[in-house]
């Protein structure tokens, strides 16, 4: 059975993790050789190159809405979007409608009978059996931070949970952590839900890099071996840098000549944040890296005294595996992902409490501690599943059973 993979618009580098994810996962899959029946084709409303497996464009076989429609639709938006919202949202569904439909309709003839979503929140075509992948559950779980609530994006996350996943075939989660909490929140069938584990890019853990190249982007980037945390997010409020800015004050206190690299893009709090560093007179000890390559993310996970993680929001991240993979020391909020990761590897804290993420570093700087850590690093990437081949395995698994699910119709 032909199962296509939605590819949607390019992730730039920018966008963190979620690029990370998205073009590791796709690239495995295009690369992994899957047993019969599943037959992997990528779909996508544009044309795309480079895939070793087939590839089907949509777009010239989806029928839009009439013209007069959406004449209507513009001249509703130039008098007022707000005041005509519910009239411009009912064109732009009954554009979907009329789209999907003529998309499922190619489809089926091309015999695709399950479209799988890697990333969450993608618009489904409608008419075509699917599976979903979900990766947190953020507007219940943390708190109500800008991203998550303004610009009505919590009821907006919440529509396509409430009315979208239902109707999903099967529902693939990073964790059991993850899993339990669709159970939990959203009272979601547990035998939909199945498992595909989160993991790192092998294009970051398998570089190599000469210990010369290192302490020349070291320098470069200001910082000395092992006398640095640094924390790899994008500058959002649940992302919890003014935290760590706080704890990381008191830290150099005792050790005044550590640094704390933080790097990343800013997705509206970096102005906020610089100026808290300001404020606690920390200019000289807090560098703002900005964007790093893979070189350089590199070289600070093989030299940092430990990678730092103070986020609200999981129950899983991709740094963590990155630091398990590259034997870097992890200091991180003590959700139930991050457990599930890294177990007794792991040196956890409430991300709440500056004292607390005070703690982990006090901790860590100590020698025969953070050598513990170490080892328990080290057995823990042993025998994790937490590795794109281990992932695509079980995805596998996952898509034939889906397969057996979807052959109960024609």
């Amino acid at each position: 059975m032909k199962i296509g993979v939605w590819i949607d618009k390019p992730l730039d580098k920018t966008s963190g993790g979620s690029f990370t994810y998205f073009n590791t996962l796709i690239e495995g899959i295009d690369n992994f050789n899957f047993v019969r029946p599943i037959e992997i084709v990528f779909i996508s409303a544009g044309t795309l190159t480079g895939f070793n497996k087939p590839f089907i464009d949509i777009a010239p076989h989806q029928r839009g809405i009439y013209v007069f429609t959406k004449i209507i639709r513009k001249a509703f938006k130039l008098i007022s979007k707000k005041l005509f919202k519910n009239v411009i949202d009912a064109i732009d569904q009954k554009e979907k409608r009329t789209k999907d439909i003529s998309a499922a309709a190619y489809l089926n003839t091309r015999e695709v009978g399950i479209i799988f979503y890697p990333l969450p929140a993608s618009h489904i075509i409608h008419g075509i059996p699917y599976i979903l992948n979900n990766w947190d559950l953020a507007h219940y779980t943390t708190y109500a931070f800008p991203e998550i609530t303004g610009d009505n994006g919590f009821y907006g996350r919440n529509d396509w949970y409430t009315t979208i996943m239902p109707s999903a075939l099967m529902v693939f989660t990073e964790t059991y952590s993850g899993k339990k909490e669709l159970v939990n929140y959203l009272n979601f069938n547990p035998d939909k839900i199945r498992v595909v584990p989160m993991f790192s890019s092998n294009n970051l853990t398998g570089i190599e890099l000469s210990i010369e190249d290192q302490q020349a982007l070291l320098i470069k980037m200001r910082l000395k071996k092992q006398r640095f945390f640094f924390y790899p997010a994008q500058y959002w409020a649940h992302k919890n840098h003014y935290t760590l800015v706080k704890a990381f004050k008191k830290f150099v206190l005792q050790y005044p000549d550590y640094k704390l690299f933080l790097c990343g893009s800013d997705k509206g709090n970096l102005a906020y944040i610089k100026a808290c560093v300001k404020t606690f007179e920390l200019e000289s000890n807090v560098i703002f890296g900005g964007f790093v390559e893979d070189n350089e993310l590199y070289t600070l996970y093989k030299n940092a005294t430990a990678l730092i993680m103070p986020t609200f929001s999981g129950p899983s991240n991709i740094p963590p595996i990155e630091a398990l993979f590259l034997n870097c020391p992890v200091l991180c909020s003590d959700l139930d992902g991050h457990k599930e990761i890294l177990s007794d590897a792991g040196v956890y804290f409430n991300p709440a409490d500056e004292l607390a993420i005070l703690e982990s570093m006090l901790t860590i700087v100590d020698v025969a501690t953070r050598l513990n850590i170490l080892q328990k690093l080290q057995q823990q990437a042993s025998v994790t599943d937490h590795t794109i081949q281990k992932a695509l395995m079980k995805l596998e698994g996952h898509l034939m059973e889906a397969i057996n699910i979807r052959s109960c119709w024609e």
